[in-house]
């Protein structure tokens, strides 16, 4: 078995090797909740426009000087009016800016989403990859006890061993067979978890993950936390929700000032279309702005304070998902080269050697068993701690925004 390659696993009904790319591409296309996240961003940007409208005029017909005590109005004077409120300088503005800040804020949300998936997504094939090493681990330690069950019954045979021994070679090759079909129970598990992202019937056969290479950890901490102010969607709710709040704010306050209100009026349209007319202008005035406008604006000033403070501390705690991932992947880089480099390599010899020797009736399976037990443990770790790498820099991923590796992008 080679460390850092995919031994080779058929899976029935699906033979072809796993792609991540081609998985995140199928995820974007068909999982339901990224879609409806995608159409609530849309709706959000198609308001952008209509805040930088004018309220809608009102058009009027009045008839004057009815005759008293009739309803002939084809008698009464007509006038026709168009009334139109003009906000006070610089509110329409503040208005777009605050759809403007709602779009962004719904978009980063819709980025979040995405990302949110993909985590879920890339940990799932992670996982994947790690039953299915697991797998192999123990298929291949099944193999070896199968070979010292068979030496170990010709040594019986001649009364090399006793029977108590026996027994115990063939508990250990019966328990390894059934470990594996645990295994493959967990696998089939997850391969409902991945198929339901996906949105697959969560009972298609999935393939095998392709291999993985042992790979340094990305970048350092301080240019990952200067990454994900510019990249983390979540980071980015709180950074427009605080913008929001500042433009929210500024526009309570331009609410203290007054709204212009203008209206034309056409007399008697018989007389033509230049007819006489009449234009009127009035002020809307915040007449009630100390128990209204007043408190609005107090209102505003909170919550802008309150989405700063909430934008802060989404910084900070950006920071020490940087940190703090960054340092547990290195952790399982280390570990996981030891591993692959030294570990591995000294337990397969040790194996090999020790199955000679019990074959030859110079061991104790107890000797045999160790040593086996010790090189399915040296993979073991390997295995964990690659999956765990990957896994610390997915993390590390959702925590700055972008991808780190080619092959999550």
């Amino acid at each position: 078995m080679t460390v850092g390659a995919a031994p080779v696993l058929a899976v029935e009904g699906q033979p072809d090797p796993l792609s991540l790319p081609e998985l995140l591409q199928e995820l974007r296309r068909a999982n339901p909740d990224l879609l409806a996240a995608k159409k609530q961003v849309e709706a959000m940007q198609a308001r952008v426009p209509a805040a930088r409208g004018l309220p809608p005029p009102k058009i009027g017909v009045e008839f004057e000087e009815i005759p008293r005590g009739t309803f002939k109005i084809n008698q009464a004077t007509v006038m026709y009016s168009l009334l139109q409120s003009i906000p006070f300088p610089g509110k329409l503005s503040l208005r777009h800016q605050v759809a403007v800040a709602e779009a962004q804020r719904a978009a980063a949300v819709f980025k979040k989403a995405e990302l949110d998936l993909t985590t879920q997504l890339k940990t799932a094939y992670y996982d994947l990859f790690l039953t299915d090493q697991e797998i192999e681990i123990q298929r291949e330690q099944k193999i070896w006890l199968d070979q010292a069950l068979e030496s170990a019954r010709a040594r019986y045979g001649s009364g090399g061993i006793s029977q108590t021994e026996l027994l115990r070679v063939q508990s250990e090759a019966l328990e390894a067979g059934n470990q594996a079909g645990v295994l493959a129970h967990r696998r089939r598990a997850l391969e409902a978890h991945l198929n339901h992202l996906l949105s697959r019937p969560v009972e298609a056969a999935v393939g095998r993950p392709g291999e993985i290479a042992l790979e340094p950890v990305p970048s350092d901490p301080a240019a990952l936390t200067a990454q994900a102010l510019e990249n983390q969607p979540e980071l980015l709710v709180f950074k427009f929700s605080a913008e929001r709040g500042e433009a929210d704010w500024k526009l309570a306050k331009r609410e203290l000032w007054p709204d212009l209100e203008t209206m034309v009026e056409l007399r008697d349209p018989a007389m033509g279309p230049i007819g006489p007319w009449d234009l009127t202008l009035a002020l809307v005035l915040p007449f009630w702005f100390w128990t209204k406008q007043k408190y609005g604006v107090r209102v505003a000033l909170f919550n802008k304070e309150s989405a700063a403070a909430a934008f802060q501390g989404a910084r900070n705690e950006t920071a020490r998902q940087v940190h703090e991932n960054w340092n547990e992947a290195m952790a399982a880089y280390d570990t996981a080269k030891l591993c692959k480099d030294s570990l591995i390599p000294l337990a397969s010899q040790a194996v090999s050697s020790e199955l000679s020797l019990y074959q030859s009736g110079r061991s104790s399976f107890m000797e045999l068993l160790d040593v086996l037990r010790m090189l399915a443990e040296r993979k073991r770790t390997y295995y964990e701690h690659l999956a765990g790498l990957e896994q610390r820099v997915i993390l590390l991923e959702q925590a700055v925004g972008v991808a780190l590796r080619k092959e999550h992008s």
